[in-house]
């Protein structure tokens, strides 16, 4: 995850990685929650929080049209481009993710 351009290692490897049976993460780094995603197009990551509710995104699951769903009001963001799904304003903040050998 690039922070203030520069890359924040997360994980020895994507195993050692607790995610749940929906494919989503906790974590905090550097004092940020954030919610890491496993999807059939590589891992994604974004801010934790809901900008909608404020509930924990890690608790939600992700739609087949890849929107992560909250799971305090259902609201919906689009993984690729952080926009909500209801066209209401609200922005999900993303973080590139790579992964190294």
């Amino acid at each position: 995850m690039a922070a203030s351009g520069h890359w924040i290692k997360i994980a020895n490897d994507i195993a050692s990685v607790r995610f749940n049976e929906k494919n989503l993460a906790r974590l905090e780094i550097d004092g940020r929650k954030i919610c890491l995603i496993k999807t059939e197009q590589g891992l994604r990551a974004c801010t934790d929080r809901c900008p909608h509710a404020g509930g924990s995104l890690s608790e939600g699951y992700v739609d087949h049209q890849q929107n992560i769903v909250s799971c305090v009001h259902n609201y919906k963001f689009n993984l690729n481009t952080g926009r909500d799904a209801f066209n209401e304003g609200y922005f999900l903040k993303r973080f590139p993710v790579k992964v190294d050998e």
